[in-house]
């Protein structure tokens, strides 16, 4: 399958960079405080173990876990409600088949990427180490911009970058290891019966685990099937058509569920991800970015390999991010990848040109292309141990939660602070007014809502109507609410359960 043997001493070591942060911050974890499990954008952390959560209490279909009026409704998300059925059956807890999964999803990531660089040659596999190290560990010149209180697009999208992929979650480095796979398969396409079949579900399981990846993988290997047939070359028509029949069929599918649904109607609206300025971008790719123009130079000389499939997605990819569309950012799935191959080349091509200045030149990038991801399992690690808001629990704010999960009905509305109604979902499975900025429908109305009704603390009457005309059953009264309220107890409702500082409420019933 491949021209140079797999490097799983270095790939298990990579393993080693992603995996063993997590088990240090939990080590590493202040007295009287729990770790929350995630170190990288723990906004979306926390949402994945929500959706979790719904396949633990034994659900295939999805409902918003931050909506409190939501209902189940759609087969959604279905990569992590089938991880949370997985917990139940082996009796894991949620977080700890979060990370397991995505360390197995990391291993497939980096088979496929260095199949896909094997296929991707055209000589002997010149470069290919180079290639998989950089495009594995590299990132953007975002660290040096934020000596100057910078804050560019290599410090936050994932999807973009192998190694923030890895870090992040699962379904990002499965979903870019299915693409590669696919492109793999465009590039050697080989014959057999079930060809179509195998497309189908190729396309099938990318759609399931990262629709975004469909539309690109649509999009790049079109662009180069219609290269090759204005080439007269020979099209691999049966692998492209069977990605995008399953691929699209499973998207439109989905998308006609949310329009169906008035909460998803209202969750896709607010759900945005345009694109940073152009300049943002430029600096989060580079110095990788100014080698690979060159290395996109028709050129004779230096590494040979597929240069036009190379081009279709470096273009795509910039066409993509840019598109009239809300999710602008979502479509550069892996992007890094392509951007590092070509800075390889161009690397390659300066050497040939210039001998030893040339190799200190590409050297050169590629030192200045990895402080960026290490600085941010850094940042990650620091906020732990500075008992960061989003990243630790208050160990008594942990012990209510666990009670709530054991006691409490599935169905249970929760009234709690805004940064606290991130955690409940993801430890609960219970539902809260507001707790996410997108998965929380009308999110500002909501948590302003939140944030006023936490005032009425000192009017006990006015509250305890305001929660029941919302249909809340308990109070999760910890540090965070006290804060908001200035307000420690709520003497005139009925405690359930107090651990420190943090209590659990009921609303009584309407006598």
């Amino acid at each position: 399958m491949a021209k140079q043997r797999f490097p799983w001493i270095g790939s298990l070591m990579i393993l080693g960079v992603v995996g063993l942060p997590y088990i240090f911050a939990a080590l590493v974890t202040p007295e009287g405080y729990v770790f929350g499990g995630f170190l990288f954008n723990p906004l979306d952390g926390n949402s994945y173990l929500a959706k979790m959560y719904e396949g633990f209490l034994g659900e295939w279909r999805f409902r918003l876990p931050y909506t409190a009026e939501a209902s189940y409704s759609v087969y959604l998300f279905t990569f992590y409600i089938f991880l949370g059925h997985l917990a139940r059956l082996f009796h894991l807890p949620l977080i700890v088949m979060f990370h397991l999964a995505r360390l197995l999803a990391d291993l497939i990531f980096m088979l496929a990427l260095w199949r896909f660089l094997n296929v991707l040659m055209e000589d002997s596999g010149q470069g290919i180490v180079r290639m998989y190290y950089w495009a594995l560990l590299g990132s953007g010149l975002g660290w040096l911009f934020s000596l100057t209180g910078g804050f560019t697009a290599d410090f936050w999208l994932a999807e973009a970058y192998p190694l923030l992929s890895m870090f992040a979650n699962p379904h990002f480095p499965l979903g870019t290891g299915l693409l590669l796979l696919f492109f793999s398969n465009l590039l050697k396409p080989f014959s057999c019966p079930w060809v179509i079949v195998l497309s189908i579900v190729l396309g099938v399981t990318l759609a399931i685990v990262l629709p975004f990846g469909v539309v690109v993988g649509s999009l790049v290997g079109g662009g180069y099937c219609i290269w090759l047939w204005y080439k007269r070359q020979k099209v691999p028509l049966s692998w492209m058509f069977g990605f995008a029949l399953g691929g699209g069929s499973v998207l439109i599918l989905q998308y006609t569920a949310i329009l169906q649904d008035i909460w998803l109607r209202g969750w896709n609206a607010q759900n945005l991800t345009p694109s940073p300025p152009l300049w943002d971008y430029l600096v989060a790719f580079s110095p990788a970015l100014i080698l690979a123009f060159l290395g996109l130079t028709q050129s004779k000389q230096g590494i040979s390999l597929s240069l036009p499939f190379l081009i279709i997605w470096f273009i795509a990819g910039w066409v993509m991010a840019y598109s009239p569309w809300g999710l602008q950012r979502r479509l550069l799935v892996g992007f890094y990848i392509p951007v590092v191959i070509l800075a390889v080349r161009g690397g390659s091509l300066l050497r040939h040109w210039l001998g030893r200045v040339g190799g200190f030149i590409e050297q050169l990038a590629l030192i200045l292309a990895l402080p960026t991801g290490f600085l941010i399992i850094l940042m990650g690690l620091a906020g732990v141990r500075a008992q960061h808001p989003l990243l630790t629990l208050r160990a008594d704010e942990y012990e209510v939660l666990e009670w709530i999960s054991e006691h409490t009905p599935p169905e249970a509305l929760v009234f709690a602070a805004p940064e606290t109604g991130l955690f409940i979902p993801a430890h609960t499975g219970r539902r809260v007014i507001y707790g996410h900025p997108f998965e929380t429908v009308n999110a500002e109305e909501q948590s302003r809502w939140v944030t006023d009704s936490l005032l009425y603390a000192r009017a006990p009457k006015d509250l305890t109507q305001r929660l029941r005309e919302r249909g809340v059953d308990f109070v999760f009264w910890g540090p965070r609410e006290q804060s908001a309220a200035q307000v420690k107890q709520l003497d005139f409702l009925p405690v359930l359960v107090q651990a420190g500082d943090t209590a659990l409420y009921a609303i009584p019933l309407i006598p």
